[in-house]
């Protein structure tokens, strides 16, 4: 298994980053994480079945999916399915942007995100036994994970992002695509509840996980989302300013990641003992973000990835 260059010794649990002493102890609990499975039927059989694997080869104390599951009219057959491949202990999961994802019989009846979660998740989650990060925290011994979807506030789009002579503005962000770069369309202002401000579903979005995370009291806490909260965490190299004949697919990096997230994790980094994202379908890490381990899943539809946290370290699982 593949671990991070460079570990702070806390992943021996007496250190919990290169420069102070850490204030836990964490107990020897093993979760494994994943994120954009993706159950789609094309390779929904193929997933499920490397999750299994990994749960049998690992024997992990607790199973966490970090979002993109499945559209929301899918919410119970999809956590059913997890839950089969794990079926006696705690799995968690946070919500992605797929997760909100509506047909059109039922988007005129969501106005919102918390409309979603509360038709289609928030039963879903009771009806199998899973805790929703979304909306309360995950117990386990000496650790708690505390969660949220994330969202985008385009905080990690390209500055002054320019393709010839024409200059992205917010507005062509807003529409999710800018015919004049390439017919793909960024397909959330399409799918999720209709007229949704971005940037106040990003704040929401901060609001809600700063208050999980603080519930958590003293105790470590690993924070689950699924859209990247640092730069750090995209897994995609790095366009400068302005860059000169940019790629066409350097506009979806506005809907990457909720970089606002990222400043209130830097606010309460004292409580934090590890942070895991997905999303991007790009791996990234194990690294450590300010001395926090930190990891993007990185799986794509039907090339699930998987990683173990334990005493204090996350390690890639084959």
């Amino acid at each position: 298994m593949e671990t991070a260059a460079g570990a702070p010794a806390w992943c021996r649990g007496r250190q919990c980053s290169r420069t102070r002493q850490v204030r836990w102890r964490l107990a020897r609990v093993k979760v494994l994480f994943t994120a954009d499975l993706h159950l789609v039927p094309a390779t929904r059989t193929r997933t499920l079945g490397v999750v299994r694997s990994w749960v049998d080869t690992y024997q992990p104390d607790a199973l966490v999916v970090a979002g993109d599951t499945a559209s929301a009219a899918q919410a119970d057959g999809a956590l059913g399915a997890i839950r089969a491949t794990f079926p006696e202990g705690p799995v968690a999961i946070c919500l992605g942007n797929h997760d909100f994802w509506l047909n059109d019989d039922a988007r005129p009846r969501c106005r919102d995100l918390d409309d979603v979660v509360d038709a289609f998740w928030v039963p879903a989650a009771r009806a199998h036994n899973i805790t929703l990060l979304d909306r309360t925290n995950l117990e386990l011994p000496s650790l708690t994970l505390a969660g949220a979807y994330g969202h985008y506030d385009f905080g990690f789009a390209v500055p002054g992002l320019t393709y010839g002579d024409e200059v992205i503005s917010s507005e062509d962000y807003l529409r999710g695509y800018c015919r004049s770069v390439l017919p793909l369309r960024w397909r959330d202002f399409q799918l999720m509840p209709a007229d949704l401000d971005p940037w106040a579903v990003a704040a929401h979005e901060v609001g809600a996980a700063e208050k999980r995370l603080l519930a958590g009291g003293n105790r470590p806490t690993l924070f689950v989302t699924h859209t990247p909260p640092v730069r750090e965490l995209l897994g995609i190299r790095p366009l400068g300013p302005a860059p000169v004949s940019p790629p066409p697919l350097a506009f979806f990096r506005a809907y990457l990641g909720n970089q606002s997230m990222g400043e209130m994790l830097q606010r309460h980094r004292q409580r934090l003992a590890g942070m895991v994202c997905g999303h991007t379908h790009r791996p990234a890490g194990p690294l450590y973000w300010q001395g926090i381990p930190a990891i993007n899943i990185g799986s794509d539809y039907g090339a699930p990835r998987a990683a173990l946290y334990l005493e204090g370290c996350f390690s890639r699982v084959p």
